[in-house]
């Protein structure tokens, strides 16, 4: 049951092609600066995009093996060898709801699971079969969105998260989406407080309302500005979402104006933070970065299985890469991705693809 060893392999994964240029701009034309910022500075900002280079998934996989040949699955930053080898000799048990292990944290709870011959998510207590996962773009251009909605429903996504942009025309967005999406696919807008004023946001906001499928707008100002996401509330009657942390979580709780939160995906502060918004009988999802692949996914899948209140649409971008890590593909019916029953994580890795992308 002790670590034996742990392996580690650099990789960088491409994104799929008909994305790979939206993602550049998105990522570096004038990416969260508020409509003021993007005013102020329209040349430079610009030039930033202009010399930007294809961003692509930078990961490094770690395989932790046991005594018994068991090896569990786990991703995120690079580690050093010396980081590696403290951990040889333990039983992964003995970091159960330890953040501190950081990418190691999946593998760990992957071997536990298959110790203990229980799904991830069984690990950590009582657990739903399905959860929701959503589709995720950036500030596409509203052509690009529309191609993105229909590979969506194709898919069996009817969640689509996209980012709002100073440069874009947010309502062209929406509309790019509903020209192709039926009833019941919800639009998340994300504006990582790009609108800048409360007055900003309040005007497009009721413009973006009178498209049925917006169902939830996140991050419009300064989420600290309680005042102002109260006034954004009460003008819009639209259901508003903010990343837990600022303002404080119990101030956040108990102001009444946030509806929706996202959460990360490390165990214990997931579980902190799930509690606190349970409390209030608020739902949340969970969000993965840019560099998360299947693995993470998966891992944030069973995370979210496990908790009562994680029933929005989970986040992640393993859709828009070249190619995905696993054996096991992330299948999407009705907007639901079936948790896998075999222990732990339940995949294995594909091994040609991994060798493609090794560093």
């Amino acid at each position: 049951m002790k670590i034996s060893r742990i392996e580690s392999i650099a990789l960088d994964i491409p994104y799929q092609e008909h994305v790979r240029e939206p993602l550049r701009k998105g990522w570096s034309y004038a990416n969260r600066a508020t409509d003021e910022e993007f005013a102020a500075d329209a040349e430079g900002l610009l030039a930033t995009w202009k010399a930007a280079t294809a961003p692509s998934v930078k990961t490094t996989l770690y395989q932790v093996f046991d005594e018994d040949g068991r090896v569990g699955l786990g991703e995120g930053k690079a580690l050093t060898a010396d980081e590696l080898a403290v951990y040889s000799g333990h039983s992964p048990f003995e970091y159960l709801g330890d953040d501190s292990v950081g990418p190691l944290q999946m593998a760990f709870y992957d071997l536990m699971g298959q110790i203990t011959g229980l799904p991830l998510s069984r690990v950590l207590g009582p657990a739903r079969t399905t959860v929701p996962l959503a589709w995720w773009s950036h500030g596409f251009e509203p052509d690009v969105l529309r191609s993105e909605a229909q590979r969506a429903l194709a898919q069996g996504y009817v969640v689509h998260k996209f980012k709002r942009r100073a440069h874009t025309d947010v309502v062209e967005q929406v509309a790019a989406i509903a020209d192709v999406a039926p009833a019941g696919y919800e639009i998340t807008v994300d504006a990582n407080e790009t609108f800048g004023t409360v007055e900003r946001a309040i005007d497009i906001g009721k413009q973006l309302k009178a498209c049925p499928l917006v169902h939830c707008l996140e991050s419009p100002v300064k989420q600290s500005d309680i005042e102002g996401y109260r006034q954004i509330r009460a003008a819009l009657d639209l259901p508003l979402a903010h990343h837990i942390g600022a303002p404080d979580a119990i101030d956040a709780l108990h102001s009444g104006v946030y509806d929706y939160f996202i959460l990360g995906t490390s165990v214990a502060a997931l579980q902190r933070d799930a509690h606190i918004c349970g409390a209030r009988e608020r739902p949340f999802w969970m969000q993965l970065g840019g560099d998360g692949t299947d693995i993470s996914t998966f891992f944030m899948l069973h995370l979210a299985a496990a908790i009562p209140n994680s029933t929005k649409g989970h986040v992640s971008m393993q859709h828009l890469q070249e190619a995905t890590l696993l054996n096991e593909p992330i299948q999407v019916k009705e907007g639901m991705v079936t948790i896998p029953e075999t222990p732990g994580l339940g995949v294995t890795l594909n091994m040609d693809v991994v060798d493609r992308y090794r560093v």
